[in-house]
């Protein structure tokens, strides 16, 4: 690894870390909204029956 010096590791390791940062926000941020799901009272989404 002749390329890669201390300052180019600690670069990607920061770049890293901020990536998974934005992607654990953008989660959150997903995660947190209220989507209106369709819903029918005949099917409920708990069977009421086991097997049923």
């Amino acid at each position: 690894m002749r390329g890669l010096n201390r300052k180019k590791i600690g670069l990607l390791a920061v770049a890293f870390v901020l990536v998974i940062g934005v992607m654990e926000v953008l989660a959150l941020k997903i995660g947190s909204m209220d989507l209106p799901l369709p819903s029918e009272p005949g099917h409920p989404a708990v069977a009421e029956r086991p097997g049923g």
